[in-house]
């Protein structure tokens, strides 16, 4: 029972509880979405290069306002950026939904829909992220930052699982699904209102670009931060390739439909919620970085089973193996990175995190290319090396890492507090 409390200590506090609702709900509309273009530009044109377009706007859009929505974050009150973006990605699914039910929907279309979300999203959720350490004391935010992870696990969970089950049971169609996950923007915008505006930071006099230049340097010259980011970057690249490649995998080596990629992703929700229930009061405490390495090994060596699966019931188990990973890496790297973070560069470094998933849209295409030329399966199998060596490399970085000291004005000074360990 300790350790219950332990893993959901945060939801105790009730402005952190509508927070973490309305950002799951709106992270489950995001998720289904993301899924799903993918998917419907591969049907459109049976090419992997053209599943790595239609994504690519969101990494597009989230790249280029992220940066300033940290330093917006960092200086103005959270509540009305949320809310406004909020707004703004509702009308964006419910919009796409209807140019797809009209038969209307094109690849360019569906990369301008995405490059419009990704830009909602680059303003929203440095604001949204940020905000959590504003809601809850400081000894809870390593949990809270946690919890906000889970939430986004509980959306991979229910985005592709609804969307699964109305594809192949009841025969719906990408447009159907948008336009009904739109509804969920229902209520995360209530949700919003009902949390307190929380005063803004101290008014800056420097331009936006200063203080960008000022999260830079920062994050360069933190050890930590700077190493933790670069290997979340590799986590969410490497995990997104997945995403990318396995409609085209499923259609060009198992003879099976496209639409069955919400399938696995639906399995890939599953094992990551299933991995985090236990984990979310560890990411404080002694262990977080040995299974910080575990866990992406573990996402590294799915990857391969994957790439190697010779029937889809197989590819179905190595998919879980690989969301499993995949969703502990990130569980934990992110609050070990924001407890080493100093609470006035919150909103930056929660922007530059941010970045890294705008990256993976980016650098989509290139998996198609890489498939285009020598097949899924040699794409996804270099895909998993690089996840492997990367976890490897870690080990030795975090034994050096141990013997610098902690800077004690951030959450690390007191550790025990977040343990769990009693």
């Amino acid at each position: 029972m300790n350790r219950l409390r332990a893993n959901f200590a945060a939801l105790a506090v009730r402005e952190f509880r509508f927070q973490w609702l309305a950002s799951t709900l709106g992270t489950t509309a995001f998720m289904t979405r993301f899924v799903l273009v993918p998917i419907i530009a591969f049907e459109l044109t049976e090419s992997y290069v053209a599943s790595g377009l239609a994504a690519m706007g969101n990494g597009v859009g989230t790249l280029i306002l992220t940066s300033y929505g940290g330093v917006i974050a960092d200086r103005f009150s959270k509540k009305p950026t949320v809310l406004i973006s909020h707004i703004a990605e509702g009308l964006v699914i419910a919009g796409s939904g209807i140019l797809i039910v009209t038969d209307l929907i094109t690849v360019p279309l569906l990369f301008i829909s995405t490059l419009i979300g990704g830009s909602a999203f680059a303003l929203t959720g440095p604001a949204r992220q940020s905000w959590v350490a504003e809601l809850v004391p400081q000894d809870l935010i390593p949990n809270a930052i946690a919890l906000q992870q889970m939430g986004v696990n509980v959306a991979q969970v229910l985005g592709p699982t609804v969307a699964s089950i109305a594809v192949l049971a009841f025969d719906a169609d990408a447009g159907a699904i948008y336009l009904s996950v739109s509804l969920l923007f229902l209520f995360v915008i209530p949700f919003t209102l009902l949390i307190p505006r929380t005063p803004p930071a101290v008014g800056s006099r420097r331009s936006p670009g200063r203080d960008l230049l000022d999260g830079f340097l920062y994050v360069r010259g933190d050890a930590r931060v700077r190493i933790l980011l670069t290997f979340l970057l590799l986590i969410v690249i490497c995990g997104f390739a997945f995403q990318v490649l396995i409609p085209g995998i499923l259609f060009n080596e198992f003879d099976r439909s496209a639409d069955e990629a919400v399938a696995v992703n639906a399995v890939l929700g599953v094992a990551a919620l299933a991995i985090n229930l236990p984990l979310a009061g560890l990411v404080g405490g002694r262990f977080a970085w040995p299974l910080l390495i575990a866990a992406s090994s573990l996402m590294g060596a799915g990857l391969w089973l994957v790439a190697w699966a010779p029937f889809f019931g197989l590819l179905l188990v190595f998919s879980a193996l690989t969301g499993a990973g995949r969703s502990a890496a990130l569980l934990i790297n992110q609050p070990i990175m924001m407890a080493n973070v100093r609470p006035e560069f919150y909103g930056r470094v929660t922007a530059f995190i941010l970045m890294t998933f705008a990256l993976q849209s980016v650098i989509a295409p290139v998996w198609g290319v890489a498939a285009d030329a020598i097949g899924g399966r040699e794409t996804l199998f270099v895909v998993g090396a690089i996840m492997l060596a990367a976890a490897l490399l870690l080990l030795p970085v975090w034994l050096r890492l141990r013997q610098l000291p902690d800077d004690e004005s951030n959450a690390t000074a007191e550790p025990s507090q977040v343990d769990g360990d009693e």
